[in-house]
């Protein structure tokens, strides 16, 4: 188990094996901080793809792994690196864009079912707004509204033309001569003009309807088609969505976001807070240690100082030079 700890944190087996109880624990427990996000990608990564997006096994095979080393290398860096507080804010922006992501990728998983209900509904917006804006291209470029309205106003021409004739010919108005005369006759063919014309103008606006029917159903169908439900933007929105309008969805949402922020930063809460073990400082020595062998090395009048060179020849297996010199 150490041994693995020690792989997942990067830290030296050996030296670490023969350490204090204190110094394996925090190993073996930074390792398992590591190792549950990394469970969670590779599970979730492999959920997401073969269930959500409906790709084929192997395709979410390859996603989860690719997912988990991602991860793994992320969590690796930020257990092995040691610096000052920018680095510090570096590792929480890493560790806040992994979880915000990771708990949308599980969350798509986990409310599958609700968000298929909001991705419908959304598909339903999509078709209707394509309707819409059809509609009106359509009314615009063909002149819609202008020849229904020419349309209604030879309707109107045409019923006036049928009550004149009509009162021409009973006597009502007009002449006041019932009967058929030459008053009666000629109105009688204004009206058949006018409903010509009615009839050839109601005619085309048939067939302009027929066509705008047959236009905005296309553009019904082609929406249908162009909208892809398993697309994980739309998913995403649609998400997203269902968050904003149900109160329920929303404090789930928020619980299981904040669990995945839990798993994300306990490598670095652990790192922060965890006090230092033996092991640490006696790293720290080693890197003091050989900090201070060099600037020996480099100081004017060591055995290995040269003028021109600065150092002329330096054996770190100290078979040429005694190192116990340097702290005598």
């Amino acid at each position: 188990m150490l041994k693995t700890a020690c792989f997942f944190t990067g830290d030296n087996y050996h030296l670490v094996s023969v350490d204090t109880p204190a110094s394996k624990k925090k190993i073996t427990a930074l390792a398992l901080a590591m190792i549950l996000p990394i469970i969670l990608w590779f599970f979730n990564g492999f959920l997401l793809t073969f269930q959500v997006l409906e790709a084929g096994f192997n395709w979410a095979l390859l996603t989860a792994f690719v997912c988990a080393l991602v991860v793994f290398f992320i969590e690796k860096l930020v257990i092995m690196a040691n610096g000052n507080r920018w680095l510090t804010l570096f590792r929480l922006a890493i560790g806040f864009i992994v979880a915000a992501l990771g708990s949308v990728a599980f969350d798509e998983v986990v409310f599958k079912s609700d968000i298929d209900i909001s991705v419908k509904n959304l598909k339903k917006e999509a078709i209707n707004l394509a309707i819409q804006n059809e509609k009106k291209q359509f009314d615009l470029s063909h002149g819609y509204n202008q020849k229904y309205t020419d349309l209604k106003n030879l309707e109107n021409l045409y019923l006036v033309a049928v009550s004149d004739a009509n009162a021409e010919a009973d006597g009502s108005s007009g002449t006041k001569k019932p009967g058929v005369g030459v008053n009666t006759i000629r109105k009688d063919q204004y009206k058949d003009i006018k409903r010509n014309d009615f009839d050839e103008a109601k005619k085309n606006m048939n067939n302009l309807e027929l066509e705008k029917i047959n236009a905005i159903k296309l553009a019904g169908i082609n929406a249908e088609k162009a909208f892809k439900e398993n697309a994980l933007l739309i998913r995403i929105k649609a998400l997203f969505t269902l968050v904003s309008s149900d109160i329920y969805m929303a404090i789930m949402y928020s619980l299981f976001t904040l669990l995945l922020f839990f798993f994300e930063f306990l490598v670095v809460i652990l790192k922060l807070t965890w006090k230092k073990t033996n092991y640490e400082r006696k790293i720290e020595m080693i890197e003091k240690v050989g900090e201070e062998r060099i600037n020996y090395l480099l100081r004017k009048g060591s055995p290995l100082y040269d003028s021109n060179t600065k150092i002329n020849h330096l054996n770190i297996s100290g078979k040429e030079y005694n190192n116990s010199r340097l702290f005598n």
